[in-house]
C-alpha cells in the first residue's frame, strides 16, 4: 500500500496518547488469575472443549501443536474494560497474538466468526514498526516507537489496557501503541482494514471475551493478571472529534458496467440532518401556483421562510461546506489491490459536490468503497465513510442477479418518520446486486418547499439524501438513477419552460452534472451476466414540447436515442431484455395523462416503440412514475410492462381500485417495489427470470416467471385475488401527482 493510504496511527489521536502519562505506570500488583490456566475457562471457536493441540502445565498456557485441529481458543464472558497483563515467548517463525473485545458482527464478517481488537505476537525485528508487527494492534495502528524484545525463547511481558474508547499496548514496560476507538483516525483504521465491514469494532459490549490465537509456530503463555476497571472519562476525547466537514449525504453511484462506475458524494457541515429544525411556511396549490410565475430568488424563497430563518435552521436540513475529499477502492477480498483517487476540494457553486469515474474496474466484483474528507486547513480525516458497490459480471458469465426498481419519493411522503422510506430496508434483505430509481426521486413542485429556487432544489435533495434510510442504501447499492418530470423542473416539463427562477435547462444541469454522478449520453446498457441486459433511458433531455401535434417528428427520446435503442436490442444475444424507462410505454394510463408513450399525445412514437419491442422475444418494461403497482400484456405484440408502484403508502395513487383493464395482468393499488430475480435452475441450463411486487415492507404480492415453456402468469399468495383482480387500495385523488 502506498504511503498515501497508511492510516490512523498514534499520531492521528493525540487524545489518547495524553492519557499515556496517568495510566503507564506499573501495573498494581495482582495475584495471577487462576482461571486463565483453566482449560475450561477456554472453548474452541465452534463451542468445542479445547482441543489437545493446547496444554495447561506448570502455570503456563502453551500451543505446542500450532494448526492440530482446535485452532484458536476463546475465553468466557469477560469485562469489556481491564488492564491484563501477561508474559509471552515464541518461536521462529511464530505468528500467534492475544486478542481482546472477541464478539460476533455478523454473516458478512467471517461468517461471524469470532472477532477482536489483536495484541499481534509475531517473530519480528524489534525495529518493525508495521501493522502487522508485535503489540501493534493488528492490522489498524502500527507501534509508534522501537520495541525492546528478548530473543526468541524468552519471556517477554505484555499489557493491554482498554478502557472505554481508550486502548494501550505495553511490551516490557514499555508503551508503544496507542489508539482512540471513535473518531476519523480510527474510523479510517477499519475502513482499510480486514474489519472493513464491522460495526463499532473495538468499541466496549457486554459479552467480550478474550482469544488466543493459532495462526501458526508455538507461544506459550504464563503470569495472566486482569483487572476490570470502570469506563474511562471519555471527555478527554472531545477535543479529537472532528468538527467538520462530514458526509451527511452518503455516497451515491451510477452508471456500472464491467469496468467502470460513476461515484458522487458531497461535503457537509453537519453529520446528518437537523431533525427539530423549523417548519417551512405552508402554501396553498393555488399560492404556490402564483409565487412560481416570479422570478426573483430572495423574495420565492423568503416567502416559504419563518420570520427571521434560513435554511440551515429548516427541518431536514444538511448543509454544505468546504472540504477536500477522496475515495479509496478495492475488490472486497483484495485489500493489497486498494487504490485512491486524486483529491478533489469541494465548494458552495457546485453545492459542496465530488465525483469521480472510476475505471479499471474487473467485471462481476464486490468493491469496498471509503470516502475520507478534509478541511481545507488540515492533513488528516474529519470524517469516514464506509460504502460499496459492485460491477456488471462479464457478458459470457452465467451468474445469478437479483435487482430492484423503484419510483416517486419525496421527503413530506416519506413512511418511516426520520429514517426514510421503509422501502430501503426492505429491499437490503433482498440483497439486489442493482436498484434502478425510475425517476420522481424528489418533488420539487410539492410543498414545503416549493422549490422554486436552486437553493430550494438543492435543499430538497441534501434533505431526502440525508434520511439514513436512503442514505445508507444508496451509499452501498449499485444504482442506476433516472430523472423525469418532478425532479427535472416541474410536472410534465419540457425545454424552455421555467418554475420560479429556474429554467428547464438549469434544472437539467443540476440534475445531470451536480446532484448525481453524471454520464453523457444519460442512456445505457448494459450486459448483467450472460442472459440479461438492461437498458437505461432517458425521458426529459431530448422531448418533443407536450403540446406539439402529434405525429412522426414528436418525441420523447430523441431520435439518436431511438435509433440506438432499436439498434442495440437487434444485436442484443441477451435471453432476457429490460428496458427500464421513466414513464409508461405499453400502459394503460389514465385518459387525462399527457406525458408519455401510453398517452395519446405521443401516440405515433409510442406506437412505433411498442411495434418495435413486439418484434423481438422476451423483451419487458419496466417503469416508473406511475403511481399504482401493475403488470400488463399486449397479447397482440406479446410485450409485457410491469409498473413498479410509489415507494411509499403515503403517496396518492391515482387509478381507481376496480378499474380493471383487458391487458391487466395483476393490479394493485398501493405503493411498494418491484424486485426481479434471474436465475439458473439445476437440470435445466435454461435461465428463468422471476418478476414480483412487493409491499414496502417487501412481502412478495404477486409473482411472473419468464423463460419456462408455458405463459407467464402471476402466483398469488393465498389470500390475494385471482390475476389481474387485486385491486385493493384507497380511492384516488385527482391527480397522482
Amino acid at each position: 500500500m502506498s504511503a498515501s493510504l497508511q492510516v490512523a496511527t498514534a499520531q492521528e489521536t493525540p487524545p489518547a496518547q495524553q492519557l499515556t502519562e496517568q495510566s503507564a505506570d506499573k501495573p498494581t500488583e495482582q495475584a495471577i488469575d487462576q482461571r486463565f490456566l483453566d482449560p475450561t475457562f477456554w472453548s474452541c471457536i465452534d463451542g468445542r472443549p479445547v482441543l489437545d493441540n493446547w496444554q495447561f502445565a506448570d502455570g503456563e498456557v502453551r500451543l505446542f501443536k500450532p494448526r492440530g485441529g482446535g485452532g484458536s481458543i476463546v475465553s468466557e464472558p469477560l469485562p469489556a474494560n481491564f488492564d491484563l497483563t501477561w508474559e509471552w515467548k515464541i518461536e521462529k517463525r511464530t505468528n500467534s497474538g492475544l486478542k481482546y473485545r472477541v464478539g460476533r458482527f455478523g454473516k458478512a464478517m467471517f461468517n461471524n466468526g469470532y472477532l477482536g481488537v489483536e495484541y499481534q505476537i509475531i517473530d519480528d525485528a524489534p525495529d518493525s514498526q508495521g501493522k502487522g508487527s508485535t503489540a501493534s494492534i493488528y492490522d489498524l495502528v502500527p507501534p509508534a516507537v522501537e520495541k525492546k524484545l528478548n530473543p526468541l525463547g524468552q519471556w517477554n511481558q505484555a499489557r493491554v489496557i482498554a478502557r472505554g474508547n481508550h486502548l494501550q499496548h505495553f511490551v516490557n514496560g514499555e508503551l508503544v501503541t496507542t489508539s482512540a476507538t471513535i473518531g476519523p483516525g480510527w474510523e479510517k483504521s477499519i475502513a482499510l482494514s480486514k474489519f472493513y465491514g464491522a460495526k463499532h469494532f473495538g468499541t466496549p459490549k457486554g459479552g467480550d471475551r478474550i482469544m488466543l490465537t493459532d495462526h501458526g509456530g508455538k507461544v506459550s503463555y504464563r503470569g495472566f493478571r486482569f483487572v476490570g476497571v470502570g469506563p474511562a472519562d471519555d471527555a478527554a476525547l472531545a477535543d479529537g472529534l472532528s468538527s467538520g466537514p462530514f458526509l451527511g449525504n452518503g455516497m451515491r453511484n451510477s452508471w456500472a458496467d464491467q469496468s467502470s462506475i460513476v461515484v458522487w458524494t458531497r461535503t457537509t457541515k453537519t453529520a446528518g440532518m437537523l431533525t427539530a429544525g423549523k417548519e417551512f411556511v405552508s402554501l396553498s396549490s393555488r399560492e404556490a401556483a402564483a409565487l412560481s410565475k416570479q422570478s426573483d430568488p430572495e423574495k420565492l424563497l423568503s416567502r416559504q421562510l419563518p420570520e427571521g430563518a434560513d435554511l440551515e435552521q429548516m427541518i431536514g436540513a444538511c448543509p454544505g461546506a468546504a472540504g477536500r475529499v477522496r475515495l479509496t477502492y478495492f475488490p472486497a477480498k483484495s485489500r493489497n489491490q486498494a487504490k485512491s483517487t486524486d483529491w478533489v476540494e469541494t465548494n458552495a457553486e457546485q453545492d459542496f459536490t465530488a465525483q469521480w469515474k472510476l475505471q479499471g474496474l474487473r467485471p462481476g466484483v464486490q468493491y469496498a468503497l471509503v470516502a475520507e474528507v478534509q478541511s481545507l486547513d488540515a492533513d488528516r480525516p474529519s470524517a469516514i465513510l464506509r460504502g460499496g458497490f459492485e460491477t456488471a459480471p462479464a457478458p459470457s458469465a452465467e451468474r445469478d442477479v437479483a435487482f430492484c426498481v423503484t419510483t416517486c419519493h419525496d421527503f413530506i411522503r416519506r413512511d418511516d418518520g426520520m429514517k426514510g422510506h421503509q422501502i430501503y430496508p426492505a429491499m437490503s434483505k433482498l440483497r439486489p446486486n442493482f436498484v434502478v430509481h425510475a425517476g420522481d426521486i424528489e418533488y420539487y413542485d410539492k410543498p414545503d418547499p416549493w422549490a422554486v429556487t436552486k437553493d430550494l432544489m438543492r435543499f430538497k435533495w441534501q434533505r431526502i439524501f440525508a434520511l439514513p434510510n436512503n442514505r445508507d442504501f444508496y451509499s452501498k447499492t449499485t444504482s442506476y438513477f433516472i430523472k423525469d418530470d418532478h425532479d427535472t423542473l416541474k410536472n410534465d416539463c419540457w425545454v424552455g419552460q421555467t418554475y420560479g427562477s429556474v429554467s428547464f435547462e438549469e434544472g437539467v444541469k443540476l440534475f445531470n452534472e451536480e446532484q448525481f454522478p453524471s454520464r453523457a449520453p444519460r442512456y445505457q446498457t448494459v450486459h448483467w451476466g450472460k442472459d440479461l441486459q438492461i437498458w437505461i433511458l432517458e425521458g426529459r433531455d431530448y422531448r418533443s414540447p407536450n403540446d406539439m401535434p402529434d405525429g412522426p417528428e414528436k418525441s420523447i427520446l430523441g431520435a439518436e436515442q431511438k435509433q440506438w435503442l432499436f439498434e442495440t436490442l437487434q444485436q442484443s444475444k441477451a435471453k432476457f431484455k429490460l428496458v427500464f424507462s421513466p414513464t409508461p410505454i405499453v400502459g394503460p394510463d389514465r385518459a387525462n395523462k399527457r406525458d408519455n408513450h401510453a398517452n395519446e399525445i405521443f401516440a405515433v412514437e409510442g406506437q412505433e416503440i411498442r411495434e418495435f419491442l413486439g418484434t423481438l422475444e422476451n423483451v419487458i418494461v419496466l417503469c416508473g412514475d406511475r403511481h399504482w403497482q401493475y403488470a400488463s400484456h399486449n397479447a397482440q405484440l406479446d410485450l409485457w410492462e410491469f409498473g413498479c408502484g410509489p415507494g411509499s403508502e403515503k403517496h396518492q395513487l391515482g387509478w381507481k381500485p376496480g378499474d380493471q383493464r383487458p391487458v391487466h395482468r395483476f393490479l394493485r393499488v398501493k405503493g411498494g417495489f418491484l424486485s426481479g430475480e434471474l436465475r439458473y435452475p439445476k437440470g435445466t441450463g435454461q435461465p428463468v427470470l422471476k418478476l414480483q411486487h412487493r409491499t414496502v415492507q417487501g412481502d412478495s404480492v404477486s409473482e411472473f416467471e419468464f423463460g419456462r415453456k408455458e405463459q407467464p402468469q402471476p402466483s398469488l399468495p393465498t389470500d390475494s385475488q385471482p390475476p389481474a383482480a387485486q385491486v385493493d387500495g384507497p380511492q384516488p385523488t385527482a391527480s397522482d401527482k
